[in-house]
């Protein structure tokens, strides 16, 4: 039988050893955060402005660019790697989106990764062209649009892009007839908005940022659970009178399947205290993203409700991926 003070002393000591073990890799070894991005996108923007803030966290932290296959090729080299923490993948709700509209992939989003936390998000917001939709609410416009059936457009950049899919919901939530126009990209389509050539988008601000000073676009919702902290002003679609829109292009890490629950606990913390710090959070709204943290299990609950109101979508509207 152990002594009492005996047994106290090697619990201390267990416990120091344990710490120790799973402290010790993040600081003998570089963290490898891998962005399915080339390098000067914006989600490579996002995962340089954590990087840098996170080394005091981690130590030494490497922004590893693996563009190519529409994410597949990251999402591949994080998929294989050993689940300790030290390799992890910076994803996009467009890993969901894929899910839900089931295009074939050599991964599984939901169930080869362990959300660890999500970062940002980017609010997506309902614009329009003022002179070609006089309205100055959501009611409004739906009552404009309603009188105009198969009349009006809207741009995306292409079939299945997060632009799509909420407008999609939106249409479907108060039964619009709008059509459709995608373009290769959303700027290449604000271009033919602003020159009148189309009339609507649901997409992020920084995309129509420059030009709503000249009166020509309008914003009239947001198509998130929640205001943005960087346009408090602008209501949400169901503050609007349009309950059930709900969708927007958030950025978030996760680890491979089978991490260890302390090391995934400790990855979380490690960035909620990045996101916490004054100049992160402006960095973040310089880039017109929201910055959001939590939980892993708020996170993980996120990307269930996303896939779960996205396979709907898809389903009721026969969607197709370009």
């Amino acid at each position: 039988m152990i002594a009492p003070r005996l047994f106290t002393g090697l619990v201390a000591t267990a416990w120091c050893a344990a710490s120790l073990s799973w402290a010790q890799p993040f600081s003998s070894r570089p963290l490898q955060l891998v962005v399915p991005n080339a390098t000067g996108a914006a989600p490579d923007t996002l995962a340089r402005i954590i990087a840098e803030a996170a080394k005091e966290e981690f130590g030494n932290i490497v922004v590893d660019n693996r563009p190519g296959g529409s994410g597949t090729i990251a999402a591949a080299l994080v998929k294989r790697a050993a689940p300790d923490g030290h390799t992890l993948l910076l994803a996009g709700n467009t890993y969901v989106v894929a899910e839900a509209m089931n295009i074939p992939r050599q991964h599984d989003f939901l169930k080869d990764f362990e959300p660890v936390i999500r970062l940002s998000d980017l609010p997506f917001y309902l614009v329009v062209r003022q002179d070609s939709v006089p309205t100055g609410s959501l009611r409004e416009f739906v009552e404009f649009v309603k009188a105009r059936p198969g009349k009006l457009d809207y741009i995306t950049p292409g079939n299945g892009s997060t632009h799509h899919l909420a407008m999609e919901m939106f249409k479907l939530q108060s039964r619009l007839d709008i059509v459709h126009v995608p373009y290769k990209s959303i700027a290449h389509g604000v271009t033919d908005m602003l020159a009148g050539r189309v009339h609507m988008t649901i997409t992020g601000y920084p995309a129509v940022a420059s030009h709503m000073k000249t009166g020509t676009l309008r914003i009239l919702a947001t198509v998130g659970a929640r205001r943005s902290a960087l346009q408090p002003d602008i209501p949400t679609f169901a503050e609007a009178g349009v309950p059930g829109v709900e969708l927007v292009s958030w950025w978030g890490v996760v680890a491979p399947a089978g991490i260890p629950k302390p090391v995934l606990a400790r990855l979380n913390a490690a960035f909620n205290r990045v996101l916490e710090q004054p100049q992160v959070r402006e960095r973040l709204a310089g880039q017109g993203l929201d910055p959001v943290g939590g939980s892993a299990e708020a996170f993980a609950s996120r990307i269930r409700e996303d896939y779960e109101r996205l396979v709907r979508v898809v389903r009721d509207t026969g969607i197709k991926p370009d």
